[in-house]
């Protein structure tokens, strides 16, 4: 231990041991330099992913209190167009009322005028009577100065005058209380006609007040399809949120030269679905729900509508019939031939049978084919444009999703104009999602498209 501390004492041995202490601060330091710098540029990049992170979060929270306020606007206009409905009817009914009064005093004014008539004929025919009389009278009264004789017939005949004017002054009278008759119902009927005309005045502004709200209403669905197009667009590129709920559609306007209606909820339709609840579709109830929403077309927005029909289960999906399923696409309001066109009743048989057997299985792949070849799982793609890909050598979902979108449009422009409808900007990627077995990213995204297309894209 002495000989150690003596060569320590060495002044080779101490300028030794200050060489390595020197080193070691030197690497020290050096480490503690680029440690630093390189926390420094993690701090920052992780501060900029924060603040997008926090910023897309707001843009989100912002997007969705502005859908929700135009929500809010679209209940209250559908609200004001059933009372403007409301009312519109109880015009019609009152001017059915006042149209059959009407009818009835022109009826009874025609009577009048035929009485009047039949009276102006027999006051024709007494004038007549009383000219001849007077013309006898005036004979017998000069053969009666001439010859003196046949005073007692001259005296009859002016009885039979007198007689004949009094009643003449009768028929007067009954005339002349026809005519004030025959004036008051003129100008009841005058009366009625002015309360016609206000009507119809009424009705013209009702009219354009329906007009006024029916463009107040387009708009807000129009307002309300982009802000969940854009909503879910966000979405979908950031991969942060679910996808948007389907855009409902826009209520119906019926119109002819007499009536306008507006239907914001056909209830003939929810009627014809609910009275087939128990007979042509098996009851449910709310505590044997199945998860609707595994089924490809079905998203949370239309699984609460099914649900107020009371559609809860695969069961009653699986019995959906042509007829049926057009009850409930009125009763839904969803757009017309999807329900078939995503196959609700397969998918829903497919799914019953997989929960009675194996309900671990219950996952949303087991909606979607394991073929690989099947390509009508991509929405937009039926068997026939399937065969026209097929034939240029596209036969899987790999093949798909490596084609560009251009060299898939040449292919439909080139099987004819039938074809040329079709838009394939999404086929690719859902080919994609479908070949990477991410079928729970592909039916949240077919859910978003409408048709196989994206709601931007739409015409």
């Amino acid at each position: 231990m002495e000989n150690l501390f003596q060569s320590l004492s060495h002044p080779d041995s101490i300028m030794f041991l200050i060489s390595v202490l020197f080193c070691f601060l030197l690497g020290f330091l050096t480490g503690w330099a680029l440690w630093g710098s390189r926390a420094k540029r993690y701090k920052k990049e992780a501060a900029k992913w924060k603040k997008s992170y926090d910023d897309l979060t707001l843009d989100y929270k912002t997007q969705r209190e502005l859908l929700d306020l135009k929500e809010a606007d679209l209940v209250r206009a559908q609200r004001e167009a059933e009372e403007a409905k409301d009312q519109l009817s109880a015009f019609y009914q009152d001017k059915a009322k006042w149209q059959a009064d009407l009818d009835t005093a022109m009826g009874e004014t025609v009577k009048l005028q035929a009485s009047n008539s039949s009276y102006q004929a027999t006051i024709e025919d007494l004038n007549n009577q009383l000219l001849g009389l007077k013309a006898r009278n005036a004979q017998l009264t000069k053969a009666a100065e001439k010859e003196g004789t046949a005073l007692d017939q001259v005296s009859q005949m002016q009885s039979s005058f007198n007689a004949t004017l009094n009643r003449i002054g009768s028929l007067e009278g009954k005339i002349s209380q026809l005519i004030a008759e025959n004036e008051s119902l003129r100008a009841a009927n005058t009366s009625e006609d002015q309360q016609l005309t206000a009507m119809q005045k009424s009705h013209a502004e009702s009219a354009q007040r329906i007009a006024a709200l029916e463009a107040k209403m387009n708009a807000l669905v129009e307002e309300n399809d982009s802000l969940h197009a854009e909503l879910a667009g966000l979405k979908h590129s950031e991969n942060v949120y679910e996808s948007a709920p389907p855009a409902e559609p826009k209520p119906v306007i019926q119109k002819d030269k007499d009536v306008i209606t507006m239907i914001v909820t056909p209830s003939s339709a929810k009627d014809d679905v609910l009275g087939a609840i128990g007979t042509k579709i098996p009851a449910a109830t709310a505590d044997e729900k199945d998860d609707l929403t595994m089924i490809k077309g079905i998203g949370s927005f239309l699984e609460k509508k099914l649900n107020s029909l009371g559609i809860y289960t695969f069961d009653q999906v699986s019995k959906f019939d042509h007829d049926f399923s057009e009850k409930i696409t009125e009763a839904i309001e969803f757009f017309p031939g999807r329900i078939e066109r995503d196959d609700w009743a397969g998918q829903a048989t497919r799914l019953a049978t997989i929960k009675r057997e194996d309900p671990e299985a219950l996952t949303t792949k087991a909606v979607f084919p394991n073929n690989e070849e099947n390509l009508k799982i991509v929405e937009g793609i039926g068997p026939k444009i399937e065969k026209l890909l097929n034939d240029a050598g596209i036969k899987t979902w790999e093949q798909l999703a490596a084609a560009s979108v251009d060299s898939l449009r040449e292919i439909l422009q080139n099987a004819g104009d039938r074809y040329r409808m079709h838009d394939p900007a999404t086929w690719p990627e859902q080919a994609k999602l479908a070949a990477s077995g991410d079928f729970e990213k592909l039916k949240t995204y077919q859910d978003y498209l409408s048709g196989g297309r994206e709601p931007d894209q739409e015409d």
